[in-house]
């Protein structure tokens, strides 16, 4: 989905996808790295309900997206804002956990989601 941000940015928003759990019994409405607990039988429509309320909190890419360099901005667990930049195969996020061990969920959450 293509939108356009009050500051005259274009973001184009993940999809959801539901996702159940075996391990934790519990099904899941996902988009980008924000995972939100729902009824077990919720369909698509109802988790696209879930995130269809505005760019706040959600998962997008950048305008400046080319092939050779992907940017995300990501809003962490806490409410903190990050920007995650992929160049071909290395990868750098703008969070504390990334800068002491050069990885961190908000990368990880992105390789799942292009590796699936």
């Amino acid at each position: 989905m293509n939108i356009q941000t009050e500051d005259g940015r274009h973001v184009v928003l993940y999809p959801p996808t539901i996702v159940k759990s075996v391990a934790r019994g519990k099904t899941f409405a996902v988009s980008g790295s924000t995972w939100l607990e729902v009824p077990d039988g919720s369909t698509l429509e109802d988790a696209d309900k879930l995130f269809c309320w505005g760019v706040e909190g959600r998962k997008h890419w950048d305008s400046e997206y080319t092939e050779e360099q992907n940017q995300w901005d990501i809003t962490g667990s806490k409410g903190k804002k990050y920007t995650v930049v992929q160049n071909g195969t290395d990868w750098n996020c703008e969070c504390a956990g990334y800068r002491f061990r050069r990885d961190c969920k908000h990368i990880q959450n992105l390789k799942i989601l292009f590796s699936a």
